[in-house]
């Protein structure tokens, strides 16, 4: 049960993902979705925790045995786990899983590029937006980020209040928001964690956007 968004930006990628975890039949503690793999490229992942979990350690240890790694070859190992569990793991688990992918060309270095993988194949996005709040998520992404025209710095404010909206109506969304940047060249990108904000001031710029007085 999660949120996962990234876009391209003027100068490079933003990927961020929710906290929170659902079991069946309650909320369980938070967890973190987002992740830089040892070989620096970042991982974020929507469906079942303990799939994730270990897709990713599967990732990781084929990712660890590169050599001359590039970006595109993390994208085709996590493609093949994923593709290789979502067989296994067919109507096993309560919803489908897979990754939203960020990091530079040569991984170190080169230009920011965006992947999705999930289910039986990989994209090459301008955006993406995966998960169980991804339809309350993506008219607020396609108005606020599909233009890819905000710098990454813009781009991380959208985030919070973004993710605090869904969270209000979409309870299996939550825990605050991890951002990661990943600029064009530089290979020295962290993850941030933002509390939920209050959207009172969200509300009344909507409605003074609409001439409406708040």
């Amino acid at each position: 049960m999660t949120l996962i968004i990234g876009a391209r930006c003027q100068d490079g990628i933003i990927l961020a993902a929710d906290r929170r975890r659902m079991t069946r039949y309650e909320k369980g503690p938070d967890t973190n979705k987002l992740f830089k793999l040892g070989c620096g490229v970042f991982l974020a992942g929507a469906g079942d925790d303990a799939v994730l979990n270990e897709a990713r350690f599967f990732i990781e240890r084929k990712a660890e045995e590169l050599q001359d790694v590039k970006l595109f070859d993390i994208v085709e190992v996590t493609c093949s786990v994923v593709n290789e569990l979502v067989g296994l793991y067919r109507d096993k688990v309560e919803e489908p899983f897979g990754y939203v992918l960020a990091g530079l060309e040569n991984v170190t270095n080169g230009k920011a590029k965006l992947y999705t993988i999930f289910g039986a194949g990989l994209s090459d996005v301008p955006w993406a937006c995966i998960g169980s709040g991804s339809a309350y998520a993506r008219p607020l992404v396609d108005l606020l980020l599909a233009d890819g025209n905000l710098n990454t710095h813009d781009a991380a404010k959208v985030m919070p209040p973004l993710y605090t909206l869904v969270s209000s109506v979409q309870t299996t969304v939550g825990g605050g928001v991890d951002i990661c940047i990943v600029k064009h060249g530089e290979g020295n990108s962290v993850i941030h964690h933002k509390d939920d904000i209050n959207l009172k001031p969200l509300r009344s710029a909507v409605l003074n956007a609409l001439g409406i007085q708040a």
